[in-house]
């Protein structure tokens, strides 16, 4: 498996580094830490500070390997000067990992790892993302929702989503609000998902629920909170998914405001 952990340096963005560990530790492979600098007359020595803090960061990531007893798990350092957004997506296209691992500082907070940088990388990426908040304490990620609006790329995001989070004894629900409408339409298409994935052989668990809610995204908080969500998935590129959806506009932002890691996917 090839992570690409993108960084900034700071010691909150270490929070990262047990995810990664996580992913990689069943079978070995390669973190390839990334960070983008800007380094023009404005910033001083803005290489060499970050060649620096490079050799800092994979210090620190070999400790945390040590301390775990891994090996098997190459760091490739990967320093570009440029724009972060573009360099990261640059980086993306050329290396094709399995995931890119990130952290973000929330809306409002700017920098390098900026909420909005994130939600935008969510739409861009072509391959799945994972975001995890710089307040965020590290816990395995078991339980895990997944919001359907029965896309048919559900199937394989879902099958996806088991591949890439196999070291964990995972419990995926599936879960689809109904503000109004055709609530029988919806227990048949939920039927159907179910049905598909019941003959994928997923290593996991799975369990599928419609809620009732006039308001989804309290729904989606309360369910969180009433289940122990570790990790929110969805695919975040469907323009109609929001506005039609989420009649009441649920948005990036409301995901976000969850507070938990998320798995993003393009179809």
């Amino acid at each position: 498996m090839k992570i690409i952990l993108a960084t900034d340096f700071s010691q909150e963005n270490q929070m990262l580094v047990p995810y990664a560990l996580d992913l990689l530790k069943p079978a070995g492979g390669s973190i390839v830490l990334f960070h983008a600098y800007m380094d023009h007359f404005e910033v001083i020595n803005a290489k060499e500070t970050a060649e620096e803090a490079m050799r800092q960061s994979i210090a620190y990531l070999e400790g945390e390997m040590e301390k775990q007893g891994l090996d098997g798990i190459e760091i490739v350092p990967k320093l570009m000067d440029g724009y972060p957004e573009q360099q990261l997506l640059h980086l993306t296209r050329e290396l094709q990992p399995d995931l890119v691992l990130m952290g973000t500082r929330g809306r409002g907070r700017k920098g390098f790892l900026e909420g909005s940088m994130s939600k935008s990388l969510m739409s861009k990426s072509p391959v799945p993302l994972l975001s995890i908040h710089e307040d965020y304490k590290y816990k395995q990620n078991n339980e895990v929702l997944y919001v359907t609006n029965f896309d048919r790329a559900d199937a394989m995001v879902i099958a996806r989503l088991f591949s890439i989070l196999k070291p964990y004894q995972l419990h995926v629900h599936v879960v689809h609000f109904i503000m109004d409408g055709e609530p029988a339409k919806a227990a048949k298409q939920m039927k159907e998902l179910e049905e598909t994935l019941k003959y994928m052989n997923l290593d996991g668990e799975l369990r599928f629920k419609l809620i009732y809610n006039s308001a989804p995204r309290d729904g989606m908080k309360a369910y969180c909170a009433e289940n122990n969500i570790s990790l929110a998935a969805f695919i975040p590129h469907r323009k109609h998914f929001y506005d039609i959806f989420f009649r009441d506009k649920v948005t990036k932002n409301d995901f976000f405001d969850l507070h938990i890691p998320l798995l993003t996917f393009q179809k």
